[in-house]
């Protein structure tokens, strides 16, 4: 496992670890303490993403969504200098482009990107955006 910068790292779940990310919260949870800017972990694992998308109507709408508010929390995450691990169920395949990965879970295709923006490949299975999505 490669070492975690500040900022979204994307893994699949094989690639997670619970000896250096103890805290576990759910993307919901996640998205709600960001919004509250209620402090965070330092090391935080976040799961669900793809079930959230695999079972929202407008996965599409829903990525949107969390970009804005992620954006929106921008300068809350950035002082908070918080290494995230958005922790994947399913496959991370890349199809056109490296900053462009897509999720593989159950039957569906998620893009990473109308969420993160482009990100860049630290290794196969491992992708960090910043933690101000504007840059």
């Amino acid at each position: 496992m490669a070492n975690m910068d500040i900022g979204f790292n994307i893994i699949e779940k094989k690639e997670y670890s619970d000896q250096i990310f103890k805290d576990r919260m759910s993307i919901v949870e996640f998205l709600r303490q960001v919004y509250r800017e209620e402090e965070l972990p330092l090391n935080l694992a976040v799961f669900g993403i793809e079930s959230l998308l695999y079972y929202s109507e407008e996965p599409e709408k829903v990525s949107r969504e969390i970009r804005n508010l992620l954006q929106d929390a921008a300068n809350f995450l950035v002082r908070g200098n918080y290494i995230i691990q958005i922790v994947v169920e399913g496959k991370i395949e890349i199809v056109e482009s490296f900053e462009r990965p897509i999720i593989n879970y159950k039957d569906a295709s998620f893009l990473l990107y109308p969420i993160f923006g482009r990100v860049k490949q630290v290794d196969s299975k491992h992708f960090i955006a910043p933690l101000n999505l504007q840059s």
